[in-house]
């Protein structure tokens, strides 16, 4: 089912005096100058309830700005989502690596929320955060209220992640307490940054699974649940994520994905297509049995074969690592 797309925004008292046209090609970068310009000559855009015919209107600030965004091609997505556990109240799906969880910039319809409620025929909200190339156990519930406990008992309860990161990891536990905040070093906006500096808690314990080359496969057990925590440490102490094109070995990969998508040469580069971070187990009490939870996601395919490829292993050698999301 497509629904109708309303993108609503408020312009802020910093965007003022620039014209709709700059605005729009500064904060909305899907589109270009000359594509913005077409969808305001086809009156698909509105400032406070009225239609904007005109590119270079002054903008003062504070106005209401919504924009007709049902035509939009949307990137296509893996929808081949499992579910691992469900009840009356919400269920626990094994997400794909490409599928964003919330509709964000082009995604609307491909979004996990989107295609669980058109399956299912219900709405669901999400209990904490994914990013779109990470894969593995999601929650969702059918309500507010218990997407609220659910959040609430997970805060309490165990997740464990699998990353495949760049160096030897060194053997036993790892723990990284460093406070996360925005990298203001780095030019991309969105990006975190593990410091002293940073306002926002951090902790993260590693293990260490196995080398394979020069790349760790690693357990992560995030203890707070802040923004890219995972990420940011594992970059911080020097083991950046495989794939990842905003933490990763060089950040330009991030930039350049934005401009051109993933082409054979970043993908060469970054090793692998998408950051190889995998949520395995969650562990909580259920909100109304208080009983505990275990929802486990199998290792994906693409992680063992990364390895066995690293390790120069044939097909068959018994690496098949049926205990990893235990």
């Amino acid at each position: 089912m497509t629904r109708k797309r309303i993108i609503t925004s408020r312009i802020e008292p910093a965007d003022g005096l620039k014209t709709l046209i700059h605005y729009l090609a500064g904060r909305f970068t899907y589109f270009t100058p000359d594509q913005w310009q077409k969808e305001i000559a086809e009156g698909k855009l509105s400032l406070d309830g009225v239609v904007v015919a005109d590119p270079a209107i002054i903008l003062k600030g504070g106005e209401s700005l919504a924009y007709d965004g049902s035509a939009i091609v949307e990137p296509e997505v893996d929808d081949r989502i499992g579910i691992l556990y469900e009840d009356e109240s919400f269920i626990a799906v094994n997400k794909t690596d490409n599928l964003p969880v919330h509709p964000s910039g082009r995604y609307f319809n491909h979004t996990l929320t989107a295609i669980l409620e058109d399956r299912f025929g219900r709405r669901v909200f999400p209990v904490h955060r994914m990013d779109r190339e990470t894969s593995g156990v999601m929650l969702l519930a059918y309500d507010g209220k218990t997407a609220g406990l659910l959040s609430a008992s997970l805060a309490r309860g165990t997740k464990a992640y699998l990353a495949l990161v760049h160096g030897i990891f060194p053997d036993g536990e790892t723990v990284v307490d460093l406070p996360l905040g925005p990298d203001e070093t780095s030019a991309i906006r969105k990006k975190r940054r593990a410091w002293q500096g940073g306002m926002e808690a951090a902790v993260t314990r590693f293990l260490s699974v196995l080398a394979a080359g020069d790349i760790s496969l690693v357990r992560c057990f995030p203890e707070t649940g802040r923004l890219h925590q995972i990420r940011a440490h594992l970059s911080a102490i020097g083991f950046p994520v495989v794939g990842d094109k905003l933490y990763g070995r060089d950040e330009t990969a991030f930039l350049e994905f934005v401009q051109q998508g993933l082409t054979p040469d970043l993908e060469r580069r970054l090793l692998l297509p998408r950051q190889a971070l995998h949520a395995a187990k969650l562990i909580f009490l259920h909100p109304e049995t208080h009983r505990e939870v275990i929802v486990r996601a199998p290792l994906p395919r693409m992680f063992s074969a990364f390895i066995r490829k690293n390790r120069r292993l044939a097909e068959g050698d018994g690496l098949l690592f049926p205990h990893l999301s235990e």
